[in-house]
C-alpha cells in the first residue's frame, strides 16, 4: 500500500488550448478511498490515466510512495485497472482470467491457484470459475475483473466507472460489494465516476473537478454541508441544491419570509450585492398557501418514502424550486404552496465568482 500525490499534474492534448487536467494537486492517503466526480469532460478520467501511466504528463509530478513515476511505464508503477468495459478475454475461463496477469509474470501454478482461490471466494465466483464471461451477468464480470486486479495485490487500485455498464439495481448492489472490499483490503483507491451519488456513498474522500481544475476535496458530508462554490453546491446531491440569484438590499437578502443580513466577512468576501442563496430540498417547509413564499406544484416525483415537489414560486421573477415532502399528504400537482425557510439551511454565494461566502 502506499500514498499517491499528484503536484501540479497537467495533461495538454496535442490541438487543444485549454489542459484536460490544470495543475492538479492532490494527495491520497495510504489505503484512502478517493472519488474523483465531475461532469463528462471534466478530466477525472485523464487523471486517472495519468497515474496508470495511459496518459503523458505534461508538467507536474506524480508520486506513488516515496516514487515519483511521472514518466516511468504502466507496468513499473504496481498499479491495478478496473475499466468500464471489463476488458476480459472471452475465450477464457473465469479462473483463467482472474490468473492471467500472473501466468504472465511467470508465477508458480501452486501460487496462482491459491490466490485464484482466494479471490474468487473473496468475491463469491467460487460457483462460476470455470465458466466463460459469455456465461456471466455483467455484475459477475465486474466482480472477476476485480479479482483480476486483487490477485496482482498492487500498491494502487485504479477504477474507471466500473459500475456504469450495470443497470440500476445492481449498481447500488455493486457499489457497496466493492466499497466493502476496498475496506477489508485497505489498498489505496482512486475511482472515478460522473455519478455524484455513488461518489457520496463510495468514497472516505470526494475529489470535484470541472474543466480540468479540482474545485473541492473533502469527505462527503463536508462537500455536502459546505460546499465551496456554485459549481460544487449545484452538482452534489440529488436533487441538486436550489440556487436563488437574488439582490441584497442594505446588504441583507430576503426569500420565503426570511431575511438575511450578511455578516461583516461576508459583506467584505462579496465583489458586488448580486448574491445567490442556496437551500436544499430538505431545506424547505411546507406550509400554507397564505404562508411564506407562494409556490405552485408543477411536477410530483413519488419515491416512496420521501416525495420531492417540482414547483414555480410566483411574484415579478419567478424561480423553480424543489422541495421535499414526506411521503404522506404530498400536495397534488396544480396545488399552490407556501415555502419558508430556516436561516441554518441557507448557504450564500458571490454570484459573480461563485465563491461561497464565510460562515
Amino acid at each position: 500500500m502506499a500514498t499517491v500525490e499528484y503536484r501540479g499534474a497537467t495533461r495538454l492534448y496535442p490541438g487543444t488550448d485549454r489542459p484536460a487536467v490544470d495543475a492538479l494537486d492532490l494527495e491520497i492517503r495510504d489505503g484512502e478511498f478517493m472519488v474523483l466526480v465531475g461532469p463528462s469532460g471534466s478530466g477525472k478520467s485523464t487523471a486517472l490515466r495519468m497515474l496508470a501511466g495511459l496518459e503523458a504528463v505534461d508538467g507536474g509530478a506524480i508520486h506513488i510512495g516515496q516514487t515519483e513515476v511521472t514518466h516511468a511505464q504502466p507496468k513499473d508503477r504496481d498499479i491495478a485497472m478496473v475499466f468500464q468495459n471489463y476488458a476480459l478475454y472471452p475465450h477464457m475461463t473465469v479462473r483463467q482470467n482472474i490468473g492471467f496477469h500472473l501466468k504472465i509474470a511467470k508465477v508458480a501454478k501452486g501460487e496462482i491457484a491459491r490466490k485464484v482461490d482466494e479471490a474468487a471466494k473473496l468475491l463469491d465466483l467460487e460457483p462460476y470459475l470455470d465458466r466463460k464471461p459469455a456465461k456471466l451477468s455483467g455484475g459477475q464480470r465486474q466482480r472477476v475483473a476485480m479479482g483480476r486486479a486483487i490477485v496482482r495485490e498492487p500498491q494502487v487500485f485504479c477504477m474507471d466507472e466500473p459500475l456504469s455498464n450495470l443497470d440500476a439495481k445492481l449498481r447500488v448492489q455493486t457499489r457497496t460489494q466493492i466499497a466493502s472490499l476496498q475496506r477489508r483490503l485497505g489498498v489505496t483507491t482512486i475511482y472515478v465516476t460522473h455519478d455524484q451519488v455513488e461518489a457520496m456513498t463510495m468514497g472516505d474522500r470526494v475529489a470535484i473537478l470541472k474543466d480540468g481544475i479540482l474545485q473541492q476535496c473533502g469527505s462527503p458530508r463536508e462537500v455536502f454541508d459546505r460546499p465551496r462554490n456554485l459549481f460544487v453546491a449545484g452538482f452534489m446531491g440529488s436533487p441538486a441544491m436550489n440556487l436563488l440569484p437574488l439582490h441584497a438590499e442594505d446588504w441583507a437578502v430576503s426569500f420565503a419570509d426570511t431575511r438575511i443580513e450578511l455578516s461583516p466577512a461576508q459583506r467584505a468576501a462579496a465583489t458586488s450585492r448580486e448574491i445567490t442563496l442556496g437551500v436544499r430540498p430538505e431545506g424547505f417547509q411546507i406550509v400554507g398557501a397564505n404562508d411564506g413564499e407562494r409556490a405552485v406544484v408543477e411536477v410530483v416525483e413519488e419515491l416512496g418514502s420521501d416525495s420531492y415537489l417540482y414547483t414555480t414560486t410566483g411574484g415579478d421573477t419567478a424561480h423553480p424550486i424543489v422541495v421535499r415532502s414526506g411521503a404522506r399528504d404530498v400536495p397534488a400537482r396544480g396545488t399552490t404552496v407556501g415555502l419558508k425557510v430556516q436561516r441554518s439551511d441557507v448557504h450564500l454565494f458571490d454570484t459573480a465568482t461563485g465563491a461561497r461566502l464565510p460562515d
